[in-house]
């Protein structure tokens, strides 16, 4: 039996490419009956495969005296065997609770910060944890429950990263019947029987029921897994192409992703809010997918970690926390000549007067100076503000010129509006007001607007068509 099941683990580190010659391995050893079967079985081979063993563990601290018992095995083990051990340990209950992260994800976390603390250290290559067959049908039933990708129904890959698995091709009951032949002692985590853990429960009540509809459900799982994430690194390859063809800096733009088939957007999605520092699960990107494929141009939806995913209008934007913040701008009246300038929106604005005979204007405004009433100010839009544009039909609000141009309802408030005494006589980036358009041969007033990185960072991700008003005689 003990032949039989270390060569069923030699099979599979070689067919799966764990481990290479002179690789240091270290051993994620927590004392129980899967850790220390890994311990002994990769001892075992690790002549056979040129490979240097040894072990490290960590205490949670969450299970009193317990945990130091635990920590007393481990250490009596690897003297008896005759394997370096690292031990670490830590107050997780009490990270937990600064972090507001639940327990056993603040355990994982800490445990494998250690783990890989101890990896360089050691100069180890590879750091082997327990996880075999049952563990691996869990974790597919769970994600199941909770809803997931072909990623999350993949179930646990055999290596990611330098983390290896050699004990996935195993199952619970082998390892115990490996352990009891060797006569090889272990300990029990008490919580391990509480079938008030989603996990527990489903090993104790639901797996055993599935397993008298297939006696192989282990096998079985683990083979289908396997096939899953064939297709999962296929369609991540064509998403990663899909998404260097699509991205910008912080958007994407919706016509192209619609045109995606939605096992590609939806990684196409995943992608775009890693690339602005957050994560997405399956909700969050079917979120996004709604977002681009609705009606409403101005959808936006929250994700974890302070990320906002909203449509402006063509584009989809993925927006931090920290770039999210558009309030308006304080207003400021131009003086007759010269520059001012506008800190919030890193604008600068420059006024100067002349007399052209033949209107040829390029990104500023040019007003008829006699139509001008009293000083121009530049401010964000208000209530109430109305314009009717040169070369345009109909007077309508400032607001419904700016839906009309696709100017992001994010960015109205941020948009500047050019007012003398009588009303609204530009819209940047959109025309002037019909009533101080100028005529070939009038004496005007130029304003020309140039924008520093913080203004190109709001407009130009959004509305690059800037339409100043042109005429020529």
């Amino acid at each position: 039996m003990t032949r039989q099941i270390e060569a069923r683990v030699l099979e599979w580190v070689r067919r799966q490419g764990l481990i290479t010659p002179d690789d240091r391995v270290l051993v994620a050893l927590s004392g129980g009956a899967d850790s220390v079967c890994l311990l002994r079985v990769l001892l075992y081979v690790q002549d056979i495969l040129g490979l240097q063993v040894a072990a490290a563990h960590y205490n949670h601290r969450l299970r009193g005296d317990a945990s130091e018992q635990d920590e007393q095995f481990v250490r009596a083990c690897c003297r008896a065997l005759a394997v370096p051990l690292t031990v670490g340990a830590g107050d997780v209950a009490e990270a937990a609770r600064q972090s507001g992260q639940g327990i056993e994800e603040t355990a994982r976390t800490m445990r494998y910060a250690f783990l890989e603390e101890a990896a360089v250290e050691l100069g180890a290559d590879k750091i082997a944890t327990a996880h075999h067959a049952d563990d691996n049908v869990e974790t597919v039933l769970l994600h199941l429950i909770r809803g997931a990708s072909i990623r999350g129904l993949s179930g646990i890959p055999p290596c990611r990263g330098k983390v290896i698995r050699p004990l996935l091709c195993l199952e619970r009951q082998e390892i115990e019947a490996y352990l009891t032949e060797l006569g090889q002692g272990f300990v029990e985590d008490a919580t391990n029987a509480d079938i008030t853990h989603r996990r527990n429960g489903l090993r104790h009540q639901v797996v055993p029921l599935l397993r008298e509809q297939n006696p192989n459900l282990a096998a079985t799982v683990l083979r289908q897994s396997g096939l899953l994430r064939k297709d999962s690194v296929y369609l991540d390859a064509l998403a990663e192409e899909a998404f260097a063809a699509l991205w910008e800096p912080d958007t994407l733009p919706v016509a192209g992703f619609i045109t995606l088939e939605y096992a590609i957007a939806a990684r196409v999605a995943a992608l775009a809010v890693q690339a602005v520092g957050g994560t997405a699960d399956q909700v969050h990107v079917w979120q996004i997918v709604e977002i681009a494929t609705g009606d409403d141009p101005s959808a936006e939806t929250m994700l974890p970690g302070g990320i906002t995913v909203r449509r402006a209008y063509h584009r989809l934007v993925f927006d931090t926390t920290e770039t999210e913040k558009s309030g308006g701008f304080a207003s400021v009246t131009l003086p007759d000549s010269g520059s001012v300038t506008l800190s919030e929106l890193g604008l600068t604005i420059t006024v100067d007067e002349e007399n052209v005979k033949k209107l040829k204007i390029n990104q500023r405004f040019l007003f008829q100076r006699a139509a001008i009433c009293g000083r121009i100010t530049v401010r964000p839009r208000t209530e109430g503000d109305e314009i009717r544009l040169a070369g345009r039909i109909g007077t309508k609000s400032v607001k419904k010129w700016m839906i009309e141009e696709k100017i992001p309802a994010k960015d109205r408030s941020r948009w500047p509006i050019f007012v003398d005494e009588m009303g609204v006589i530009a819209i940047y980036g959109i025309g002037i007001a019909q009533r101080v358009a100028p005529n070939p041969g009038d004496e005007v007033k130029s304003i020309s607007v140039n924008g520093g990185e913080t203004w190109k960072k709001i407009s130009n991700k959004y509305y690059t068509a800037q339409r100043p008003y042109k005429s020529e005689s």
